[in-house]
């Protein structure tokens, strides 16, 4: 149901996070994803009616006008889905897209197709890496092999489907829950928090963090009342950071690599996982 591709393997987590919902009451609940991303878990308990709401924040511009585009522009993203060749040229083009001064004259859905297309057609989805099959296009693979229209028009309009319930911002991820994640309301919440990975972060995000941002991080969540779980590589650093927290490890397949195994650290405030 995603038209993006995306580095880790995020829809593993479903299955906990429904249990999850069960055991602490939090079906109908509102959903909220800081660094959504791809927002796989948003878009599953969206579809199988698990949550009322899905409420999404995206620091990169690229990714947050994509989804935007999605929910808002959601006519003219596919019209130019449809007439846009998927070449070289058009990768060239939508590269200088990640400058940010060249987005001031663009409208939503133009960034957000650069977004797609660069997830869509660079190597592993990851927006920082080069084209898939090299710039000359000698590879076995080309440019276009990830890129199915069809599909991908396809799954947006299953997702724009649910644009009355769903909220896209752009912020920085603590202030984004400082001001939209409303606890102590009559309707339950439930944060998911997935940062940038520890390790691998600056070779994979545009938006990544610094030692000192995931310090801040750890010290602003963990006073929270509200349900949150957090995911993250399992590193020393990091188990450091959240020694007092629940934690629980789980093995994912990275689709960076799919010969590679790697645990994941589930860090949560709610009822145990099973």
């Amino acid at each position: 149901m995603n038209p993006l591709r995306y580095p880790g393997a995020k829809s593993k987590l479903f299955k906990y996070i429904k249990t999850l919902i069960a055991k602490n009451e939090l079906n109908g609940c509102t959903f909220y994803e800081p660094f959504a991303g791809s927002a796989t878990l948003s878009w599953q308990l969206l579809d199988e009616g698990l949550i009322s709401q899905a409420v999404i924040n995206e620091k990169d511009p690229l990714l947050y006008h994509f989804w935007k585009s999605v929910f808002f522009h959601t006519d003219e993203l596919v019209n130019l889905i449809k007439k846009t060749d998927i070449n070289i040229d058009t990768w060239n083009e939508c590269v200088r897209y990640k400058e940010d001064a060249y987005l001031s004259n663009k409208e939503t859905y133009q960034i957000g197709f650069a977004g797609l297309f660069l997830n869509r057609t660079n190597f592993s989805g990851i927006l920082k890496a080069g084209p898939i099959g090299g710039k000359a296009q000698t590879s076995k693979y080309k440019l276009d092999c990830r890129f199915n229209k069809e599909r991908i028009i396809q799954s947006i309009l299953d997702i724009a489907a649910y644009k009355n319930r769903v909220g896209v911002f752009n912020e920085d991820a603590i202030d984004f829950m400082e001001k939209e994640v409303k606890s102590g309301s009559h309707k339950p919440i439930f944060v998911y928090i997935d940062p940038p990975y520890y390790k691998a972060g600056p070779s994979l995000y545009r938006h990544f963090y610094t030692n000192e941002d995931h310090r801040q991080l750890a010290k602003y969540i963990k006073d929270k009342r509200f349900p949150w779980l957090l995911s993250y590589d399992d590193t020393q650093e990091i188990r450091d950071l959240y020694n007092k927290e629940h934690c629980v490890n789980l093995q994912l397949n990275y689709s960076v690599n799919s010969h590679r195994k790697e645990k994941e650290l589930l860090i949560y405030n709610m009822g145990l996982l099973v």
